[in-house]
């Protein structure tokens, strides 16, 4: 095994225990998260990385470990502050990497059935910086760490256990040493490799059973390309730094998104539902942007160069592992994508990895982490569901109206959901204030329940009652407005 475990040494923090011991199962954004937490509590912390890792720490590069890293990756703006908490200046690091930083209502063009969204200073940002840029800066950081060792090309393939409580785990190398068999102890494991983990496996063949499930599944896929942004974009007036179309259930399944990264790139996905995917083929893929409902984002790639094949994406369902219903052996933990797996269309997992790597942060803290009982698991477990349910909510709920085929398929209280969600996204076009609202619960700033303030459901209700029309449709891109509307 290749140990890539920076030199050095530093004192032990209080509170840490300098013999403890332990583990994490995957080295994608969760796992070098729970990595940085457990590396506070725990004087050596282990990750094991199946993909290996680069000799040149800044080298960004996709991984096969994250098969959506060559798509458009957001981090909303509370998983944004929450990476800042672990790891202060890493905004500012990948600023000077070159990720633009953007507003998101004013520095987006975002297209609806019912019109424009105006554009105006929220406050709501985001640094548009691609995956593999963001791994490779945060793995950086954690490679300073001297608790912290990396373990590359290698996986586990199995939980060790004494008298029920976890001892570490078996493992196979990969890479040069393929098929070398070994263990690594540790009293405390995390499994964080995402939906590919075998918890579900290891846990029945140990006699605990497997976890319930819930799956939502829209059936959406997504195609995308990344581009080169043309000479002298913004001479001519061009003020936008991200495009958005978004889908109309049930007419429409297919939407997209264009976003500036760094290096000068574009960064352009479509998308898809109810088996209605973008192909992976170049002509047909800028034909599939060119059928949706607006034009603008075919526009801006007909006159940019594609630097990429199209990269294909269908794995989308949205499941969640009921592990806190479970009794776990001690000391092993599911978290990140392995646990709850989220619509990536949506850009809320990297966000519900970090809610996870909080929750984890406080049961720590508060319960003086010694020799984990089950209770421990028990406790982190529960409180992981309720972090991230802001996220699963919203993924969900619109995930399983793009489930359904049509209106007859709703029942009487759906049917009228959906007909006041029609509103709420006609009143968007016209209100500031009600895109604001949009942003914060899509950012995770604000629970799903904000979208119910009588500011906005009254105004709904009323025009869905009354049969209003929505405005005017798809007026011309306009200039940034203030949120009074002026």
């Amino acid at each position: 095994m290749r140990n890539t475990r920076s030199p050095g040494s530093r004192a032990i923090p209080a509170g840490k225990r300098p013999d403890g011991e332990a583990l994490v199962i995957g080295a994608g954004i969760s796992g070098l998260l729970a990595g940085r937490v457990l590396a506070r509590h725990f004087g050596r912390v282990t990750i094991l990385d199946r993909d290996g890792s680069p000799d040149d720490a800044q080298e960004a590069r996709f991984r096969k470990g994250v098969p959506q890293g060559r798509h458009l990756h957001s981090l909303a703006t509370r998983g944004s502050e929450l990476l800042e908490h672990f790891f202060p200046g890493l905004d500012a690091e990948l600023e000077a990497a070159g990720a633009p930083g953007l507003d998101q209502t004013a520095d987006t063009v975002t297209e609806m059935s019912s019109g424009r969204m105006p554009r105006f200073e929220s406050g709501i940002t985001m640094r548009a910086a691609s995956r593999p840029l963001l791994e490779a800066v945060i793995r950086e950081r954690l490679r300073r760490e001297p608790a912290v060792c990396f373990l590359s090309d290698v996986e586990a393939t199995g939980l060790l256990l004494e008298d029920r409580a976890t001892r570490g785990v078996s493992t196979r190398m990969r890479g040069d040493r393929r098929g070398e068999e070994g263990e690594v102890r540790a009293e405390l494991v995390v499994d964080a490799s995402g939906q590919s983990s075998r918890a579900p496996r290891w846990l029945s063949e140990l006699g605990y059973g497997v976890p319930e499930k819930t799956v939502v599944d829209a059936g959406l896929g997504y195609a995308s390309r990344w581009y080169r942004v043309p000479e002298g974009f913004g001479e001519n007036g061009e003020d936008w730094l991200s495009l958005a179309v978004l889908p109309e259930w049930p007419d429409n399944p297919r939407g997209g998104t264009l976003r500036q990264v760094e290096g000068g790139l574009w960064t352009a996905v479509l998308t898809g539902s109810g088996g209605d995917h973008p192909p992976t083929d170049p002509a047909r893929f800028e034909e599939f942007a060119a059928s949706l409902p607006s034009p603008i984002i075919h526009e801006a790639i007909s006159v940019a160069e594609p630097v990429s094949p199209v990269y294909g994406y269908r794995r989308t369902a949205n499941r969640r592992l009921h592990y806190e219903k479970m009794s776990l052996p001690a000391g092993f933990l599911v978290t990140g994508d392995a646990a709850t797996t989220l619509n990536p269309s949506y850009g809320t997992g990297m966000t519900a990895a970090a809610l996870s790597a909080n929750v984890l942060e406080d049961c720590l803290a508060g319960s003086g982490f010694s020799r984990p009982g089950s209770r421990f698991g028990r406790r982190f477990h529960g409180r992981q569901v309720k972090a991230v349910s802001p996220c699963w909510t919203t993924t969900t709920s619109n995930d399983s109206q793009w489930a359904a085929s049509g209106l007859e398929d709703l029942n009487a209280p759906r049917r009228l959901a959906h007909g006041v969600s029609e509103q709420v996204m006609a009143l968007a076009t016209e209100s500031p204030a009600v895109v604001k609202t949009m942003f914060e619960v899509k950012n995770v700033l604000r629970s799903p329940a904000a979208m119910l303030r009588p500011g906005i459901l009254a105004p709904a209700l009323w025009r869905t009652f009354s049969g209003l029309p929505g405005p005017a449709k798809r007026p011309a891109i306009g200039r940034r407005q203030s949120l009074d509307g002026g």
